[in-house]
């Protein structure tokens, strides 16, 4: 053990690794196998030690055969994970920082990098990965999630597209400005994030409130907007029982609420899914852990209560309501809803049928409210195929 090959890569970190340009700081525990190191980075240093009581920021586990083909460029981790092949305890969103720290050989797998663009109060956080000449896609996170939700589906989409996966303003890593949180203020900030890229046009990809967003976006620039994908996209609600307490509650109320039982957080987090057992428990954990270390922010927590409230108070019809809205939208659509999804009824779907006679409109009945991480092959195929469909109208056109 004390000198197997796995010890010896381990320990060759050091000289592979890049420098800290992303200013990570960070505790990383990696077991291969019964081989458990703590690979430490801090103050533009990496050092790789035995493992102690210190507690990591994140713990990544695999076997040595996965962890030999990602240390020689065959697999990346990201790829590892989406096929269940790695395990990420803790942080998710420090897993995603460890790979790019090292210099590797460059033998087919995905490469990804996280970066923050923007200044100051508009700095977003984005991982990136595929060929930076692809066509881009953006993939825009629901109420409470991160560029994280969309793991599952990123390696094989990013064989065809520029992935670009955000944390929204006020989630994330992002970061928490002081704004009205609703859909058109963060469409606008992303329209501001793709010029500090000189993005002139993208693929979108929103789960939840990102779909709402998304359907914005085609609504205030539709030139900017080559197709949208909404996955159990949050609308107008059309029942809303307590509007009159909405209204009155402030979104500062949400300073004062800083601690969430866990199990709490847990428990409604595998409500989302048709069929919590279809995803691994070590993956809710490390969820709950990303979630809870956000909430922790009281901009957060103000950023988390301001955009719910606006989902629910925005007004479904009337000349100016959604529904009325959406009918003015061009973009090539596709709407995917789950049968059993507690938060978006598929219900939903007649009406989209309605206002966008032209979209492409899906019912799983076997999905949840995140149909990335539940079905991920399957969501990765409806995706290809839509956006390949649009890519072969525009040429005919």
């Amino acid at each position: 053990m004390g000198d197997s090959p796995v010890v010896r890569s381990l320990e060759t970190l050091p000289q592979r690794f890049r420098g800290n340009d992303a200013h990570v700081d960070a505790r990383f525990r990696v077991q291969v196998g019964r081989c458990i190191r703590d690979v430490v980075v801090a103050d533009g240093r990496c050092e790789v030690r035995k493992a102690n009581g210190v507690r990591p920021d994140v713990e990544i586990c695999t076997d040595p055969d996965t962890w030999f083909e990602m240390d020689q460029g065959r697999l990346s981790g990201i790829e590892a994970f989406s096929e269940h092949k790695l395990v990420v305890r803790g942080s998710i969103e420090k897993s995603l920082l460890f790979e790019p720290l090292f210099e590797r050989p460059s033998a087919g797998a995905l490469e990804h990098e996280v970066a923050h663009v923007g200044r100051r109060g508009g700095r977003m956080s984005a991982l990136f990965a595929g060929d930076p000449g692809a066509e881009p896609l953006l993939m825009i996170h629901g109420l409470g999630g991160t560029k994280s939700s969309f793991l599952p589906i990123v390696p094989a989409l990013a064989r065809n597209y520029r992935v670009i996966a955000l944390d929204l303003p006020g989630f994330g890593t992002s970061a928490k400005p002081r704004g009205r949180y609703d859909a058109s203020w963060f469409a606008r900030r992303i329209f501001t994030f793709m010029d500090h890229l000189d993005i002139d046009k993208a693929l979108l990809v929103g789960n939840s409130m990102g779909g709402r967003i998304s359907m914005e976006m085609g609504l205030m620039e539709p030139s900017r907007v080559r197709a949208f994908a909404c996955l159990c996209p949050a609308t107008a609600f059309s029942r809303r029982p307590a509007l009159r307490l909405v209204k009155l509650l402030r979104p500062e109320l949400a300073f004062a609420a800083s601690r969430l039982p866990r199990g709490y957080v847990l428990d409604g987090l595998k409500q989302l899914f048709a069929d919590p057992s279809r995803v691994e428990e070590e993956w809710f954990e490390a969820a709950v852990d990303d979630f809870l270390a956000i909430w922790r922010s009281p901009r957060a927590r103000m950023a988390f209560s301001a955009a719910a409230r606006h989902l629910y108070l925005e007004e479904p019809t009337g000349e100016k309501g959604f529904w009325a809205r959406l009918a003015a939208i061009d973009a090539p659509a596709l709407y995917l809803y789950g049968g059993r999804d507690v938060l978006i009824t598929h219900y939903d779907s007649r009406q989209v049928r309605k206002a966008l006679p032209n979209a492409e409109v899906v019912v799983w009945r076997d999905s949840g409210h995140v149909p990335q991480i539940e079905h991920p092959e399957r969501t990765t195929e409806l995706l290809q195929n839509f956006f390949s469909t649009c890519a072969q109208a525009r040429k005919a056109g």
